[in-house]
């Protein structure tokens, strides 16, 4: 083996063969002879006694239903710097990577289109007013929708959208860190969509001043364990973001882990994350509903767990076994430095920043956790 597991390969644990011809033995296995550049498929007609046999398919050769189309592109859609553009109402499915390609790109519009059954993700999309409305993504290889934009050293907001959109049913090919939705940047919106079916996490990124409301995540994280429905680590820049009036459920683990015991969070704010906004959210069904870990300056007020093993952890990880993260010329004094802290826009628009080094910079301060109703049970498995 030539690249190894990171964990090393451990007795009982999952593990699934690729592209081995002796394999093939249920209808939609394939197998991709690279020499040759042909394709053998597992899905042929009978024979006279109703048996199946192999059959030799053009390369690049897709199977949908009982319909085939040859897919070459890597892309439907490239673009970058784009303007003043709008897509409604269309279908992209069957490209080689992800469908939709547009960086760079300002007041560009995709509504109510079906992206679908991609061999990357369905769209990825940066730059400035953009919206997203209205799209059914799922089937894909990777990931679903990627949404960046914005300039976090000026805190200038992207204004990006994305809107009454349902993701599910996603890494097909890839099955971790290939979340529905990856976000970064500055000031951008995600409200109203619906995320679900997804082995690893629903939404994961990080960036400032982002607003997640009225989203259904459920059915999540499925397959790990240390993973988060919705989640973000590892900084204390990348603060401002709220997470309010969503739900989560059915967010645990239904595979048997070996890596640990099993442990998924519905918002894991993970390694020491700081300065997020958890407010009014329902968690149903859950190992643990907020997770905050090690980080600081985290409001998590008037949210409702049900069925859920914990429903807000808290640790100290910077004062035990994570202190190389806080303390001096470590990974946080690097971001800070990176952003100017000391000087506006930051000093003004994050004032607890400017002495965060000599303000107790490893200690879980100033969180506040309140009027939130629950009580611990073990969740059910779906």
């Amino acid at each position: 083996v030539t690249t190894p597991p990171l964990y090393g390969f451990l007795s009982s644990a999952r593990y699934y063969a690729l592209n081995i011809l002796e394999e093939l033995d249920a209808v939609n296995e394939y197998y991709v002879d690279r020499g040759s550049g042909i394709m053998y498929i597992y899905n042929p007609p009978q024979d006279k006694v109703g048996n199946l046999f192999p059959q030799q398919l053009p390369s690049h050769f897709v199977v949908i239903g009982d319909q085939g189309c040859v897919t070459v592109g890597s892309t439907v859609i490239s673009m970058v710097g784009v303007s003043y553009v709008s897509f409604v109402g269309f279908t992209m499915d069957c490209s080689r990577g992800t469908a939709v390609s547009a960086s760079s790109v300002v007041n560009v519009t995709f509504s109510n289109c079906t992206i679908v059954n991609n061999g990357g993700g369905s769209m990825s999309i940066s730059g400035y007013n953009n919206t997203l409305e209205r799209l059914e993504v799922s089937g894909n290889g990777c990931g679903g929708v990627s949404v960046s934009g914005g300039d976090q050293l000026s805190l200038t907001p992207g204004f990006n959208t994305l809107k009454d959109s349902s993701i599910h049913d996603w890494s097909r090919w890839k099955r971790t860190y290939q979340p529905g939705l990856t976000w970064s940047g500055v000031g951008n919106t995600f409200i109203n969509n619906t995320i679900y079916n997804g082995p690893h996490s629903g939404i994961l990124g990080k960036g400032n001043d982002c607003i997640f409301s009225g989203n259904f995540l459920h059915d999540l994280c499925f397959e790990v364990t240390d993973s988060g429905a919705f989640y973000s680590g590892r900084s204390w820049i990348s603060g401002g973001n709220i997470v309010a009036n969503n739900v989560f459920m059915n967010i645990v683990t239904t595979e048997k882990v070996y890596l640990g015991s099993p442990s998924v969070q519905a918002i894991y704010l993970d390694d020491q994350m700081s300065g997020y906004q958890v407010i009014s959210n329902t968690f149903i069904n859950c190992y643990a509903g907020t997770f905050i870990g090690g980080g600081r300056s985290n409001v998590v007020m008037g949210n409702v767990y049900v069925n859920c093993t914990t429903a807000v952890h808290m640790d100290n990880r910077g004062l035990t076994w994570q202190p190389t993260y806080c303390s001096t010329g470590g990974m946080f004094n690097q971001q800070l430095q990176s952003v100017n802290y000391t000087q506006p826009p930051w000093s003004l628009h994050y004032p607890q920043l400017v002495n965060i080094t000599t303000d107790h910079p490893c200690v879980p301060c100033y969180n506040l956790i309140s009027q939130f109703s629950g009580s611990p049970v073990s969740p059910t498995i779906p």
